[in-house]
């Protein structure tokens, strides 16, 4: 069997001091920037901020399917779960939108490819904000035809949750997400791992995603520490050329 196998390992780290922002309310959001934030009501862009009410109540399952609600988004999928998808705006190749994680840049450097790569949970996730449009000069290169930018949260309090599913083809997916600490140091942990044989051949995937990150609050502002590690293999039916049978032209 011919498999294409793709992976990626991200460790960052994100020191900044920011506002502390306790309102929900969509209007007190501040957009994120490279090197400062604008406050959502006074941007003067064209940016959707899907937050965490609208994840709940949505039926996706992972960031890619969250961002196909977004009007002249287009995530170009090649497998089940996520496992190979690139995102377009409004007719732009995928290198010309710059994605985010909390501010930190994703994209692939060497080839700008697979930039759905990411290794969080959408459970993880509490907001995502969009901005459309060219936007090189707050965000930096690949921001030429939007950007996408996933802000993670950490909560205080203890909480622990398990999940697990599976369905026909052999597949299934299981799932552990933990929060410990308080509201002056809080940390979270999230790792999952989902694996298909495929619904016809070479369609096979194996995905193991780990992410941690901690929030330290000092005054006027707060410490945080990320990393996360992605592994991706999959097959590649019809990725590069047509399929007959049982074998690849």
């Amino acid at each position: 069997m011919i498999k294409k196998a793709g992976s990626i390992f991200f460790l960052g780290t994100l020191f900044f001091v920011q506002a502390q922002e306790k309102q929900t309310d969509i209007e007190t959001i501040e957009v994120q920037g490279k090197l400062f934030s604008t406050p959502y009501k006074s941007a003067n862009q064209n940016i959707t901020i899907i937050t965490r009410e609208d994840i709940v109540n949505s039926p996706a399952k992972s960031i890619d399917e969250i961002l196909q609600q977004v009007p002249g988004m287009d995530i170009r999928r090649r497998g089940a779960n996520g496992v190979q998808s690139d995102i377009g705006f409004r007719g732009s190749s995928f290198e010309q939108v710059l994605l985010l994680l909390n501010g930190i840049r994703m994209n692939d450097s060497q080839t700008g490819h697979n930039s759905m790569n990411l290794p969080v949970d959408l459970d993880d996730v509490e907001r995502i904000e969009v901005v459309k449009g060219p936007a090189a000069r707050r965000f930096g290169q690949n921001a030429y035809a939007g950007v996408i930018n996933v802000i993670t949260k950490t909560n205080p309090g203890k909480r622990v949750k398990i999940s697990a599913e599976a369905g026909d083809f052999g597949n299934y997916g299981l799932g552990l997400n933990a929060q410990l600490g308080n509201e002056k140091f809080s940390n979270s942990l999230q790792a999952n791992s989902a694996s298909s044989q495929g619904y016809i051949y070479n369609t096979d995937y194996e995905i193991r995603n780990v992410f941690y990150q901690s929030k330290l609050n000092i005054k006027d502002g707060d410490l945080r520490l990320q990393a996360g590690f992605s592994e991706k293999k999959f097959g590649a039916n019809g990725f590069y050329a047509s399929t007959i049978g049982n074998g690849t032209v």
